[in-house]
């Protein structure tokens, strides 16, 4: 399975989701499908499924979208635990498996070896969690997530897009992002979330 042809799928789905999308080649193709403000790129690997799950504690009325690979998701396991304890009803974490290092010299990842990342999620208490191997099989998971109560954890095997034929990175400034993705997530509330200091200092006067 192409995993541009199983965002391609789903990409509908996640009109008003706040996505966050942790740094690999799902993240320009991502960006390609679904340009906006909604889409909060994380640089630091292993941080999607303790984001999401903060953003999915805060917000649990709405879901949350963390795209994720499988290179990135193994070095914050206790993320995947703390989500098994948890148990957020709203996350949906989508992890994109081609058993390499995509971004960095296709390196090979666990899952080339010994680990099966459903029988983790499993094993951290993470029970709707599922692995697909077919565009049409990531779509109904998808759209499952979205039926029924999570946290969900599904398991996309992909091929390698190779830097050939996937776009090219777009420059993001981190503290620019940071700002849009906080105005979108208030444009969704109808709500400030987020107070300057000097401003609630100067309007308690």
């Amino acid at each position: 399975m192409k995993r541009l042809e199983a965002l391609q799928s789903v990409v509908a789905l996640f009109k008003d989701v706040p996505c966050f999308v942790t740094v690999g080649r799902a993240w320009p193709e991502w960006d390609g499908l679904r340009p906006g403000d909604g889409n909060f790129n994380l640089k630091t690997l292993g941080s999607g499924s303790s984001v999401g799950l903060g953003l999915a504690l805060a917000l649990p009325h709405r879901r949350i979208a963390v795209l994720d690979g499988d290179g990135a998701v193994t070095m914050n396991v206790n993320g995947l635990v703390t989500v098994g304890r948890m148990q957020p009803k709203n996350l949906i974490h989508m992890v994109f498996d081609n058993k390499i290092y995509e971004s960095s010299g296709s390196i090979r990842t666990a899952t080339a070896y010994n680990l099966d990342l459903v029988k983790l999620a499993s094993a951290a208490g993470i029970n709707s969690a599922c692995r697909v191997d077919t565009v049409a099989g990531f779509k109904e998971a998808v759209q499952q997530s979205f039926r029924a109560d999570g946290p969900h954890f599904i398991v996309a095997q992909v091929e390698s897009a190779g830097k050939a034929t996937s776009p090219a990175y777009a420059r993001v400034d981190e503290v620019d992002s940071k700002f849009r993705f906080i105005r979108f997530l208030e444009a969704l509330e109808g709500r400030k979330l987020w107070e300057d200091a000097i401003s609630v200092k100067q309007s308690i006067r």
